[in-house]
């Protein structure tokens, strides 16, 4: 199974707005932050905040106001395939690769650490002259 985050996450900063344009069977992610959505012809006011998520229910406009520096992901609802498009599920889905795509980076990380590590030894090794050949004979 791939669990790597294909979608980019959108940063929003405080105070900003994503209009969502006939978004119904999409899905937000709140990764960080906090967010406040509105639908069209929709009285309710939902608030997310970190590790929640929301399926956008309606035609039409929708917005979603940051109230604080947030990442969020829009992903249609049929992409989590197997899991059923409500918020628990997209929790879970959210937070499976979130944390899948940050283990991939921190293996990539750590090689490359290993890589640098490996190289800084190499050239600071000493290192034998060509040719050089050291003979040692015992006395008696």
């Amino acid at each position: 199974m791939d669990n790597e985050l294909r979608q980019p996450l959108t940063d929003l900063r405080a105070g900003s707005m994503l209009r969502v344009w006939d978004g119904q069977g999409r899905a937000i992610v709140v990764f960080e932050g906090r967010v406040w959505i509105t639908q069209d012809r929709d009285l309710r006011d939902v608030v997310l905040t970190s590790g929640e998520s929301f399926s956008i229910d309606h035609p039409g406009l929708t917005l979603v106001e940051a109230l604080g520096d947030s990442k969020l992901l829009l992903i249609d609802a049929a992409s989590t395939r197997d899991t059923p498009p409500n918020s628990a599920a997209l929790q879970r889905w959210a937070r499976e690769r979130r944390a899948a795509s940050m283990a991939a980076a921190l293996r990539r990380a750590a090689r490359a650490v290993r890589g640098a590590v490996a190289s800084l030894i190499a050239r600071l090794a000493p290192r034998a002259a060509p040719g050089t050949l050291t003979v040692c004979t015992a006395g008696r």
